[in-house]
């Protein structure tokens, strides 16, 4: 028998647009409290996005929740670039029978580049999105074998995924659930965004950090942002009215960036 943690959040406030929850800052930190799950052990299902190559970070989250080997962990796409670390997420990944990844339009940058159809302009886009280190990882700190390897993995990755937990269905889609791969991988959601789908199943998007979605203006975003790195706080998973998004940063110069862990089961929050 197993305790598992779920976060309580407290001191919740209903963002002004469209009925968002965000934390409401108490003074320098928000509150998250964890209650106990009492209980036999339950296979659970997770949901994270966005890692960038920071190795690190993604190690400290398989621990802090426990993954075991009959777990289900779903990775909403971007694993590479930005940071350095990004082919060892994914080679950890491709090692493990328990996690599953969508296609994030960093690893399609990645494949326009190296992989067999060679896009024109390719490089020079996935470069200006922090490419380069995956690049140079790929072409000059591998054989051949192996970067084919990781070049087939990443073709044969899916752009959206329906799944069913505990009787809830919840469409998986790195940006948007839009009728085309380009949509899927690069479009981005609004915070009042239709559920496109007639049985209104959960979206869980990546893709977009939680204050582009909350703060399109870029004046409005960059002080809010600092506002939360003064006062030592972070970006949280943001449930909007249609979709899930559990982008918090990673990868990017903001000290306010996490990566976040949402559990299906019970949404439960997971940050390192």
């Amino acid at each position: 028998m197993k305790n598992r943690e779920q976060p309580e959040h407290h001191l919740l406030r209903l963002f002004p647009i469209i009925g968002v929850l965000v934390p409401r800052y108490s003074g320098l930190k928000y509150s998250i409290h964890y209650v106990q799950i009492e209980g036999d052990e339950r296979l659970m299902q997770y949901c994270i996005s966005d890692i960038h190559g920071e190795f690190d970070r993604y190690q400290a989250m398989l621990e802090e929740i426990h993954l075991s080997d009959d777990d289900t962990l779903y990775v909403i796409g971007d694993v590479i670039d930005r940071a350095p670390g990004g082919i060892d997420v994914l080679e950890d990944i491709m090692a493990r029978k328990n996690v599953v990844m969508l296609m994030g339009n960093h690893e399609q940058m990645c494949l326009d580049t190296l992989g067999k159809n060679n896009v024109y302009g390719a490089r020079q886009l996935w470069a200006a999105n922090g490419g380069s280190v995956t690049r140079r990882e790929l072409l000059y700190h591998m054989d051949a074998r192996r970067r084919n390897t990781i070049l087939n993995f990443l073709a044969r990755l899916p752009d959206n995924l329906d799944i069913e937990v505990n009787g809830r269905r919840f469409h998986l889609v790195h940006g948007y659930p839009g009728a085309s791969h380009d949509s899927r991988i690069w479009e981005r959601p609004k915070l009042d965004m239709p559920n496109p789908f007639p049985d209104d199943r959960t979206i869980i998007v990546g893709h977009t950090p939680v204050c582009f979605l909350l703060y399109p203006d870029r004046g409005e975003r960059d002080k809010w942002l600092g506002e939360l790195e003064d006062a030592g706080q972070h970006m949280m998973i943001l449930h909007a009215s249609t979709y899930i998004g559990i982008d918090c940063g990673c990868g990017n110069s903001t000290e306010a960036r996490r990566l976040a862990c949402l559990r299906l089961e019970d949404f439960a929050e997971f940050y390192i």
